[in-house]
C-alpha cells in the first residue's frame, strides 16, 4: 500500500535524469525494499542546466542505481538513492577558452 505513494515521489526525482524510465521498472523490487537498476542512460539537457558548468555533454551513463526504502522505519530512516559508477563524456563549450596558468 505504501508502495502506491513511495514509487511515484521516486519517480519524480529519478525520471527527471534517467532517459526511458517507467514506473514499473522500480515497482519490480520495491516492494522487497531494495531496487536496482542498471546501464542507464542520463538526460544530458537537464544535466547541463542544473549544473551549469563550462563543458557540453557529449554521453553520460550510470552503470547501476540502487534505491534502498527502509519500509519499517519509512518515518526514522531515509530512503537511499546509491550510484555505483557515473560516466560522462563532456567537451568545452564553444567560445570558451582555456585558461593556463604556472604555478608560482
Amino acid at each position: 500500500m505504501l508502495e502506491s505513494y513511495v514509487t511515484p515521489i521516486l519517480m519524480s526525482y529519478v525520471n527527471r535524469y534517467i532517459k526511458n524510465l517507467k514506473p514499473s521498472d522500480l515497482q519490480l523490487s520495491l516492494w522487497g525494499g531494495d531496487v536496482v537498476l542498471s546501464k542507464l542512460e542520463l538526460k544530458l539537457d537537464v544535466l547541463e542546466q542544473e549544473l551549469k558548468l563550462p563543458f557540453t555533454f557529449l554521453s553520460g551513463h550510470i552503470h547501476e542505481l540502487r534505491i534502498h526504502v527502509p519500509w519499517t522505519k519509512l518515518g526514522s530512516e531515509p530512503v537511499v538513492i546509491t550510484i555505483n559508477t557515473m560516466e560522462c563524456i563532456l567537451k568545452l563549450k564553444d567560445g570558451l577558452q582555456v585558461i593556463t596558468g604556472k604555478p608560482k
